[in-house]
């Protein structure tokens, strides 16, 4: 039996040790979406979500989440962890937009209240490859909206 446990011991090892790689990888591998330059990143958490914070400290994030089920706008603001982040949400718009040269997408804009101060929220929602994405981007209603970040969210597409 002490002979097969070191070999089982170091297989289990180079196991966890190969798939903690891919605790911080980004979801945006294999995407061309891209945060501004000079906005700082967040590791990746677990291959399915990052966030990118504004170097002006003026609290804008830019967020992507890679979902391992299909979503559908009406799953996101039915989500509980997002009426905890964004309290009394508004949509203001939602309509059907195409990213990438002709990729489908669902654009949703709106507002609500985050730590307690009136948020800008504007979301692309798309499938890449048969799994869904949700590009996010928040921002203080009194901050005007970065174009770059604002691209961004558009390019939710893989690389050619």
């Amino acid at each position: 039996m002490t002979n097969l446990r070191a070999p089982m011991l170091s297989a289990a090892f180079a196991v966890l040790l190969c798939s903690a790689c891919n605790f911080q990888s980004s979801p945006a591998e294999g995407l061309r979406f891209a945060a501004p330059p000079g906005w700082k990143p967040s590791p990746g958490i677990l291959g399915f979500m990052q966030f990118w914070r504004s170097p002006n400290g003026d609290d804008e994030l830019l967020m992507l989440f890679k979902s391992p089920q299909k979503l559908t706008a009406k799953d996101i603001f039915s989500n509980p962890q997002l009426h905890d982040e964004l309290q009394g949400e508004s949509i203001e718009r939602r309509e059907p937009i195409k990213i990438c040269g002709g990729q489908t997408a669902t654009y949703v804009e709106g507002r609500g209240t985050t730590r307690g101060r009136p948020s800008q929220v504007s979301i692309v929602l798309t499938d890449v490859a048969g799994t869904s994405y949700l590009a996010v981007y928040a921002r203080p209603v009194t901050v005007s909206p970065n174009p770059a970040a604002l691209a961004a969210l558009r390019e939710v597409c893989p690389k050619l």
